[in-house]
């Protein structure tokens, strides 16, 4: 069963994505990890360590199974100096 989510992107995540907010119909249940590789990291260029990631507010690690209507937010990593 198809389900939506929705994307938001931060920092050079945005940039790299060419946008701040994007909705995705995924085939199939995937975790956010699956979701990364598939729909992501082409574009991204980052390993999947290298981000943080929350589901409707709430830091989730990448083993979190979306579900229909999550809003998954990516999260660039930061370094400081």
């Amino acid at each position: 069963m198809p389900s939506e989510i929705t994307v938001l992107f931060f920092s050079f995540a945005a940039d790299r994505m060419n946008t701040r907010e994007k909705t995705y119909e995924l085939p199939q249940p995937l975790s956010v990890k699956e979701f990364f590789q598939q729909y992501l990291y082409p574009s991204l260029k980052e390993p999947l360590e290298s981000w943080l990631f929350s589901v409707n507010e709430e830091w989730v690690d990448p083993h979190y199974a979306l579900q229909p209507g999550d809003e998954l937010a990516v999260v660039p990593p930061v370094s400081g100096g």
